[in-house]
């Protein structure tokens, strides 16, 4: 544009040291009337051509910046404020779309952030590229590094086989091995015509605790109930014929053999009801560390000679709790680890069997471990283990792990029991902000 009023300036030049040497009023009129003409016709093409032209110029430029808050400015010519009509109006819709899909991706974030429900988000190379926290503290995560970037081959053992075990646009209920119980979903989303796979993780265990709950406690009560009352009854009319049969022991033996069976049915029965009948805990302050150190020469008497017991503790380890209940969970806990190696004696040999017992402090929690080295659980096994009336041994009611369970819980405690990749199996307990 420059060098255009540049020409014009020359030829004017030109033009009045033309008229200066032109001789003659007509002929300078001619020549003044044609470059008026000229300088017209210049001023309409720069008017309709090149303002047209500088305006589209001007708008790739801010297209290409995605710059959606300038504006173009009308020149005064029809064509070119046409255009910076149209232009301005795309502008204001791109910019208004662009803040309404921002404003909506920022409501899926927090949305996703603030959901109960875990998400683990996958890129298009099958890499973790986003996990909420929900799903961190579902599978017991400090910080989303360890999963940033990771295939589910490389995430931790645990983590990897229960994702690689839900079948894509699938749904599969498990156990990562205590008492919690999941969901497992498998999905995906197409975006810019490319699946994008994702997975959801639902914490179904306060629902599944409540509906098991409500079901034994129904069943037990019932059994109870007529066990209870029809056994009375028959043990009454033992008593009667045992008092009449003193001069036939043989029969007498059968009798009370019968009589101390119906006892034994009831007493089995009555177990199953102290569990539903569990009393709420009577919290107060105790010692944890204490606590186990008076405990550990009756749990010796638990073991056989050749099981070593041990006892290490570190850190504040004051709580509140129901001392009794809480004796009775470490009972049962330690009494497993020896069956573990009873169960062991034909088919698994450890040099030094032993169980270790370790308390400590972790911030507002305290932490109870209770390790063993008998025989690892299986996978088949870990997932039932604190189902009501679930039992691996021949005469096992299916009650330990269940009242352990359930006094747990009312602690606000949180539990497993795994077999870690070296064969130690832990009995781990995390009890929850009690510290006052």
């Amino acid at each position: 544009m420059r060098n255009l009023f540049f020409i014009v300036w020359v030829a004017l030049v030109v033009v009045s040291m033309v008229m200066a040497s032109v001789d003659g009023a007509a002929l300078k009129w001619e020549i003044i009337s044609c470059l008026g003409v000229a300088l017209l016709l210049m001023i309409l093409f720069y008017r309709m051509t090149v303002l047209p032209g500088r305006v589209v110029s001007r708008g790739f430029e801010l297209l290409e910046a995605q710059d959606f808050n300038n504006r173009l400015v009308e020149v005064g010519e029809g064509t070119a404020d046409r255009t910076v009509r149209l232009f301005n109006t795309m502008i204001d819709r791109l910019r208004n779309e662009r803040l309404l899909n921002m404003e909506r991706e920022s409501f899926l974030q927090f949305l996703i952030d603030a959901s109960p429900m875990g998400v683990l988000m996958l890129d298009l190379d099958g890499r973790v590229s986003m996990a909420n926290g929900a799903f961190l503290q579902l599978c017991g995560i400090r910080e989303y590094e360890e999963l940033d970037g990771k295939t589910l081959e490389e995430l931790p053992p645990n983590l990897s086989r229960w994702l690689s075990g839900i079948p894509y646009q699938e749904s599969v209920v498990f156990r990562p091995g205590d008492s919690r119980l999941f969901k497992g979903s498998h999905l995906s989303f197409v975006q810019n015509g490319f699946n994008r796979h994702f997975f959801l993780l639902e914490n179904l265990t306060e629902e599944m605790i409540r509906a098991e709950r409500k079901a034994y406690e129904k069943v037990i009560r019932i059994m109870s109930h007529e066990v209870n009352n029809t056994m009375g009854g028959v043990r009454t009319v033992f008593g009667m014929m045992i008092d009449d049969t003193e001069d036939d022991k043989e029969l007498r033996d059968v009798l009370e053999s019968c009589d101390r069976r119906c006892g034994e049915v009831c007493d089995f029965i009555n177990a199953y009801a102290d569990v539903v009948r569990l009393p709420s805990p009577q919290l107060q302050r105790l010692d944890l560390g204490a606590m186990l150190s008076e405990n550990i020469p009756f749990l010796n008497t638990l073991a056989p000679e050749d099981v070593r017991i041990g006892l290490s503790t570190e850190g504040d380890l004051t709580m509140m709790g129901d001392r009794t209940q809480l004796e009775q969970v470490i009972v049962n806990i330690v009494k497993n680890a020896v069956e573990s190696f009873r169960d062991s004696e034909k088919d698994y040999t450890v040099e030094g069997k032993w169980i270790e017992i370790s308390a400590r402090s972790e911030d507002r929690s305290l932490i109870l471990d209770i390790s063993n080295n008998g025989k690892p659980i299986p996978e088949s096994v870990a997932s039932q283990l604190f189902s009501p009336f679930f039992t691996t041994k021949p005469e096992g009611k299916g009650l330990g792990l269940t009242l352990t369970g359930e006094i747990l819980g009312s602690h606000n405690a949180r539990w497993s029991l795994q077999t870690r990749e070296d064969g130690i199996t832990v009995f781990s307990i995390r009890f929850l902000g009690i510290r006052r």
